[in-house]
């Protein structure tokens, strides 16, 4: 499933970290969350930055090369009168974020606002993306006499959702088990589980096909015993047989 996300930063915002989202589990009635992983994909800023000089873009010549215009973008980025904007991580929910980009908020001259690409972001389950105002020497973000700064980011939330269904039915199952290999549990494409408990002082065998005896078993039970089908759950039919007599245990099927 996917979300919009959004948040901005002005001048009360100082210079904490602001989470780009608050997140909160997915929930849904009858389901176990089993696990959960984020992205968040196009990352883009907006800032309307007035309390700064404002900043011309260069004009290149013709004759200009290919790494003197870079380097003049880059001085005009780093070496501009800025406010500093820190793309911060966190992982596992601690305090220490750690700062994993940065880029320059210019009062850019003419153009009223200027567009921000942020990239993508791979959370997983355990960490955090936040945005945090930096002083580089000229401030933070500020009420000026021409406008408020600001910034606005907004992305695209991923969440790929595990769950599981909840069970909130179980049975108990009659059975009869003698020295005769029998059903003792019949197929169910609903079961959400089953467990088998030795109540009885005889030793038990179980398996998953007709065939079963005292010598050719998947399961054997001596008294006291408890087994629980593991995952991936088998639906089909469970049949026993004891080595003398006939008994009974306690079998419960959950669905």
């Amino acid at each position: 499933m996917k979300q919009k996300l959004c948040v901005t930063l002005d001048p009360n915002s100082g210079q904490s970290v602001i989470p780009i989202f608050n997140y909160i589990p997915y929930a849904k009635a009858g389901y176990r969350l089993v696990d959960e992983y984020l992205e968040i994909e196009n990352l883009k800023a907006v800032a309307w930055i007035y309390s700064l000089p404002p900043v011309e873009f260069p004009v290149f010549e013709l004759e200009d090369t290919e790494s003197k215009q870079l380097l003049t973008a880059i001085n005009l980025e780093w070496k501009s009168a800025r406010i500093q904007l820190d793309v911060m991580c966190q992982i596992d929910g601690t305090l220490n974020w750690q700062r994993i980009a940065a880029y320059s908020l210019l009062n850019s001259d003419p153009y009223p606002y200027r567009e921000y690409s942020l990239g993508s972001h791979a959370l997983g389950n355990n960490s955090m993306i936040g945005l945090q105002i930096r002083n580089v020497g000229y401030g933070l973000l500020q009420n000026s006499v021409k406008g408020q700064d600001k910034l606005t980011a907004y992305a695209d939330l991923k969440r790929i959702i595990t769950i599981e269904k909840l069970i909130d039915t179980s049975v108990k199952i009659a059975n009869n088990i003698t020295t005769i290999a029998a059903t003792i549990v019949n197929s169910n494409p609903n079961r959400k589980g089953i467990t088998f408990f030795n109540s009885s002082n005889k030793n038990i065998f179980i398996d998953s096909v007709s065939g079963v005896s005292v010598t050719s078993y998947s399961v054997k039970m001596e008294p006291g015993d408890y087994y629980e089908a593991p995952n991936p759950l088998y639906t089909g039919a469970y049949y026993g047989i004891v080595e003398n007599g006939s008994t009974a245990i306690d079998i419960r099927e959950f669905l």
